[in-house]
């Protein structure tokens, strides 16, 4: 009986976890998946696996430590805190992601949503001022929301060591706060933690520069953060006993729990029956590539058109990977066609085609985010069937600012390894010196487009009047141009 007594303190911990586990991966079990598929495509959320292990690590450090919360314990205010943190995770699954769908991978707010959960589960089944304990833990597991780190990777250049090196931000922070007693010593072992990562991440760039994202993401992050944290402890007990785990478990502050339980256990299944934005699991590649793809290689100009202009930009591979060029091709045809113009002057069209070894990237980053469209009213996709099994998705965009409007198609093919995102856009000012969409060099335009989407809703940049005027036009151009690349593929060397 003693020894009943004395352990069931940690048998209630257990169980009270495992519940909010359990509810957790039945309410966020698309979201899991979903997560499970960008990692095995090489898309740079995989980071996010990081965060939970790291703060494991960083859990033991803060529970070493003296408890020096107050006794009391107010089941009210537990309540009421908690029911609102539930309650604020079903609105940002029904509210938000519908609002965001276009940036569901560029935001996942769903694991927003799943870190509120949680925390709201955990104030509910433990009290506040437990999980008020471990505060500093909770703000670092808010690194599971991805757009800071997305931010980052562009900032150090995109590519694989530079997503190594951003996700050393969370072994640094984490670090921190698991040794991190004093001031001083928390900061010795931060500083620590970013110089084993960043020796971990050199030697395998330079050992293993092919190596998976998710390798450059995972290892060196966990072998500081655990390194770092090793070496304070043994250096901070020298001479004493090493004993990891030398503190018992205390009594749980909250005996009664069970309605609690059963809040817990509704927000689970209404979480669970919220789905996903089509985004989640679509992708817009819809074939093999025609060719060989290459990065930097020009498309194969079709018949009855003229490539006037050939530009790169090779700073794309900051948001696609290393290696991605992005080429710009003005193609204007050799006759004018009085379908298209009234005057029957010749049209000209510009052709974007990127080629990236992780075209998972290319849901990520939309084409509102890589052609800086913040301030255009975009309408619904409409698809398209333009040749040898390639689906197209055609759109207007209306710039109000210049009052100019575009028309755009859109197509990518390749496989999981390798893609090509093809985009053709025409103008409906049809003079030489019509402008055309531009790429952008940063996401800071896309993060005003996501605040004014937050503030005034879609409706605001959605173009619901679309006339499609250059739809012909760019149907008939898009079936050449793909054909042009398979008769690429049949014509012998």
């Amino acid at each position: 009986r003693w020894q009943w007594q004395s352990r069931r303190p940690a048998y209630r911990l257990i169980t009270r976890w495992a519940i909010i586990m359990v509810c957790t991966g039945v309410a966020f079990h698309d979201s899991v998946e979903v997560l499970v598929t960008t990692t095995r495509k090489q898309g740079l959320a995989g980071y996010v696996w990081t965060v939970p292990l790291a703060a494991i690590v960083v859990t033991i450090g803060v529970s070493r430590r003296r408890r020096d919360e107050l006794p009391i314990h107010d089941r009210q205010t537990d309540i009421i805190i908690g029911t609102m943190g539930l309650v604020l995770a079903v609105l940002i699954d029904r509210v938000l992601l519908p609002r965001f769908n276009l940036y569901y991978h560029l935001l996942h707010l769903d694991l927003a949503a799943m870190w509120l959960f949680v925390l709201s589960s955990g104030v509910l089944l433990f009290g506040l001022r437990p999980v008020s304990r471990f505060g500093w833990v909770w703000a670092m597991l808010f690194m599971v929301f991805p757009l800071p780190y997305y931010l980052v990777v562009v900032n150090l250049g995109g590519g694989r060591f530079a997503a190594g090196a951003a996700a050393l931000v969370v072994a640094g922070v984490g670090t921190g706060i698991a040794v991190g007693r004093t001031f001083r010593r928390g900061l010795i072992g931060s500083v620590g933690s970013w110089v084993v990562g960043l020796a971990t991440l050199s030697a395998m760039a330079a050992l293993f520069p092919e190596a998976p994202v998710l390798a450059y993401q995972l290892i060196p992050t966990l072998t500081a953060i655990t390194g770092a944290s090793l070496f304070m402890f043994f250096s901070g007990r020298r001479g004493m006993p090493k004993r990891l785990f030398d503190r018992t478990v205390a009594p749980v502050a909250s005996n009664q729990v069970w309605g609690a339980t059963i809040l817990v256990v509704t927000a689970a299944l209404l979480l669970a029956l919220i789905p996903l934005p089509p985004q989640a699991t679509s992708t817009i590649i819809s074939r093999r590539a025609a060719t060989q793809l290459a990065t930097g290689r020009p498309l194969t100009t079709p018949p009855g058109w003229n490539t006037t202009n050939v530009r790169d930009y090779r700073w794309v591979h900051r948001f696609y990977g290393d290696n991605s060029v992005l080429v710009r091709q003005q193609m204007t045809a050799d006759v004018g066609d009085k379908r298209f113009d009234k005057f029957g002057r010749p049209r000209t069209v510009v052709v974007y085609s990127l080629v990236s070894t992780r075209p998972f990237a290319f849901d990520v980053y939309p084409a509102r985010v890589l052609y800086g469209l913040a301030q255009a009213r975009m309408s619904q996709p409409r698809m398209v069937d333009i040749g040898h099994g390639v689906t197209g998705q055609l759109q207007t965009i209306v710039d109000d600012k210049r009052l100019i409007t575009w028309t755009a198609l859109r197509f990518a093919w390749g496989d999981s390894h390798v893609g090509q995102r093809i985009s053709i856009f025409a103008v409906d000012d049809h003079e030489p010196d019509a402008r055309f969409p531009e790429p952008s060099t940063t996401l800071w335009s896309a993060l005003g487009t996501l605040f004014t989407m937050l503030i005034r809703g879609n409706a605001v940049l959605d173009e619901h009047n679309s006339t499609f005027k250059d739809a012909a036009l760019l149907t008939e151009f898009g079936r050449t141009l793909v054909a042009a690349q398979f008769a690429t593929e049949t014509t012998p060397t």
